[in-house]
C-alpha cells in the first residue's frame, strides 16, 4: 500500500524515486526537497518542476537521472492522472521497459554499475538461446560491480523479465 496521497500515487507510482550518487552531481538536499514537495508538500506545477535548478556538488545525485525524473514528473503533472493502464508505472527514471526477447537492450552507464562485459556475455547467451543457461542464472546472476558500468536497476529489471520468458519456453 502506498503512503502517498491518492492523486500523487496515481501520477508517480507508489514509491519515491532513487538516484545514484556520483562524484559530481546535483545537490542531494535540493533534489530531496523537490521530491518531498512532490510527494507531501504543496502542489507543484509542471512549470515549477521543469524550472527547478540544482547546485552541482561532490557526491551528488546523478544529473541525467534527476533530469529525466524532473522531465517525467512535469509531463505527468501536465497530463494529470493516467488511466488504469498507466497507474502501475514506476517513478524511477532508471527503470527501462523490457526489450523484446530478440532485441539487444541498451542500458545507461552509471558511476558504479555492473561490469559491462559480464552483462553483455550473459545477455548474448540468453539471446542465442544457450541450452546451458537457466532461468535461475538470469534471476540471480553473479555480476561484478565496477566504475562506469551498466545501471544496476535496468540490468536487474531486464534479467528478471528474461528469466520469466525463459521459464515459459
Amino acid at each position: 500500500m502506498s503512503d502517498l496521497p491518492p492523486q500523487l500515487s496515481q501520477l508517480f507510482g507508489p514509491e519515491r524515486p532513487t538516484f545514484d550518487v556520483t562524484l559530481r552531481g546535483y545537490h542531494r538536499g535540493q533534489v530531496d526537497a523537490l521530491v518531498e514537495r512532490l510527494w507531501s508538500g504543496p502542489a507543484a506545477t509542471a512549470r515549477e518542476v521543469r524550472g527547478a535548478a540544482f547546485d552541482v556538488a561532490l557526491r551528488g545525485y546523478d544529473q541525467a537521472q534527476v533530469d529525466a525524473f524532473t522531465e517525467q514528473a512535469a509531463a505527468r503533472l501536465e497530463e494529470g492522472a493516467p488511466d488504469d493502464t498507466g497507474a502501475a508505472s514506476s517513478a524511477d527514471p532508471s527503470a527501462e521497459p523490457s526489450a523484446a526477447p530478440d532485441e539487444t537492450p541498451e542500458f545507461d552507464i552509471a558511476m558504479r554499475g555492473y561490469d559491462r562485459f559480464q552483462v553483455q556475455e550473459l545477455i548474448e547467451r540468453y539471446l542465442r538461446s544457450d541450452p546451458a543457461l537457466t532461468a535461475e542464472d538470469l534471476a540471480s546472476p553473479r555480476l561484478g560491480t565496477v566504475l562506469r558500468g551498466y545501471h544496476r536497476d535496468q540490468v536487474d529489471a531486464y534479467l528478471a523479465a528474461a528469466a520469466e520468458r525463459l521459464q515459459g519456453r
